[in-house]
């Protein structure tokens, strides 16, 4: 079969001294095999290459050290080709800067996981961002204030792409794509306008749809006995289908689906994974009652018809109900204990590195013992306020924010009580001033004494 194979094709190999006698061994001298040795071309675009056999390189490969199992030396030969004609091609940048921007800002904005290329991607994107940010997002992050700051994957995920989507949400996508393509200034400038107003009104729609479902919601997830949550209804804008599921899975810690009925007889769903949940597998399991369904494993959406949903409803309430969520994926993972003498200005530079920070790749996460309160203030007319202490590091006293806990928590977080505490380090900028700060996760009295 090797024969055949091989006819008519072109054939690349590594030193062709050595692997035009291993093929007259393998095949025969009766045999013509012709070949071309890239080595000579590859090794005056990477001269770092010269006199290493494919074994010495696949020792030494970048690539390699970062895969999670070890590449063969045809792996080795691969890359190098590829690298080599990304590189003849004049694309050793991978994209344009304004291209990288949109790849950070889509990976992002879809809650693809922050790992592997994707890591590399966004990385170079929010480079990209902070050197020059393209016309559009530049006057996307002036009309936020957000020039005079770095700008990291969170940024974006919480200030920017939520903009960006609220055009698509409310039902006219077409402003957003204008953004990015509008040739003057003052074309983008009234885009940016109207994206925030549409902004503004799904803010109030996802607040709105909230209030009205939270009930409904509490005894889902009571009937589903803490596993899941479904909800469908004309009342669920098509746009906020998703905002919904993922406040659902948040606030309730399980994978949850919400459904918009269209006067048309189609429903619309967005599902968010929660504790260990792959969507993909939901939704292949009710496949056959879709007429598009699609996504990744943390988000993902569907269609389907209205007389489907019964069975729907049924299909993947079996599903869930049969599968074990992960009891451990809401335990804080620690990454370092940090001595309190140790919280400086500094540690913001080890979360640096990790970046970009986002789904599948969280910031690091710090703990302390034994920290003293000095101040406590409740910040936001939320829902559910915020809590805002003045910590005391022995060097420095550090403002700290823990979102939404001051029902719960204002009582007992007093000045001058002593607390353990889990947090992550976190820039914010105010006025074009950059301070610290700490956001809280977790925290209750401390044990020491």
């Amino acid at each position: 079969r090797l024969l055949p194979f091989l006819k008519d094709s072109q054939i690349f190999v590594w030193d062709g001294a050595m692997q035009g006698k291993l093929l007259e061994k393998a095949l025969g001298k009766s045999v013509e095999v012709c070949f071309y040795d890239i080595a000579p071309d590859i090794v005056k675009v990477f001269p770092q290459t010269a006199g290493m056999s494919l074994l010495r390189l696949t020792e030494v490969s970048r690539i390699d050290k970062y895969t999670a199992n070890p590449g063969s030396e045809i792996d080795t030969l691969l890359n190098l080709f590829v690298s080599y004609s990304l590189k003849m091609s004049k694309m050793s940048s991978a994209l344009e800067p304004d291209e990288l921007q949109l790849v950070a800002l889509s990976t992002i904005a879809d809650l693809m996981p922050l790992k592997n290329e994707n890591r590399l991607l966004v990385r170079a994107g929010l480079e990209a961002i902070n050197t020059k940010p393209r016309r559009g997002l530049l006057e996307l992050m002036t009309r936020q204030s957000l020039l005079n700051k770095p700008i990291s994957a969170s940024d974006i995920s919480w200030l920017i792409t939520p903009v960006i989507n609220a055009a698509g949400r409310m039902g006219n996508a077409k402003v957003a794509v204008e953004l990015f393509i509008a040739e003057t200034l003052d074309q983008r400038t009234k885009l940016v306008e109207t994206l925030w107003g549409m902004n503004s009104e799904r803010r109030q729609l996802a607040s709105d749809t909230w209030l009205a479902f939270y009930e409904e919601a509490m005894k889902m997830f009571e009937e589903s006995e803490g596993k899941f949550i479904i909800l469908g209804s004309d009342k669920i804008n098509r746009g906020i289908a998703g905002i919904v599921a993922s406040k659902l899975a948040d606030t309730f810690k399980v994978p949850a689906v919400a459904a918009s009925f269209a006067a048309d007889g189609t429903i619309t769903g967005s599902v968010r994974t929660c504790r260990g949940l792959n969507v993909k597998g939901l939704l292949d399991y009710c496949a056959e009652l879709f007429t598009d369904y699609g996504g990744h494993e943390a988000a993902a959406g569907f269609s389907l018809k209205q007389e489907n949903w019964k069975t729907f409803l049924e299909k993947a309430s079996e599903y869930l109900f049969a599968i074990d969520l992960d009891e451990h994926e809401n335990e804080l993972e620690v990454d370092a204990e940090l001595p309190l003498d140790y919280v400086t200005a500094e540690v913001i530079k080890v979360s640096d590195l990790m970046e970009p920070c986002g789904e599948g790749n969280p910031a690091p996460v710090f703990y302390s013992k034994n920290v003293m309160i000095l101040n406590t203030e409740i910040v936001g007319k939320s829902e559910k306020p915020h809590l805002k202490l003045t910590l005391d590091f022995v060097k420095n006293k550090w403002p700290s924010l823990w979102w939404g806990a001051a029902d719960e928590h204002f009582k007992t977080m007093q000045p001058g009580i002593r607390i353990d505490v889990f947090y992550r380090v976190q820039r914010n900028v105010w006025n074009g001033i950059e301070t610290l700060q700490l956001i809280i996760l977790h925290a209750e009295p401390s044990t020491v004494t």
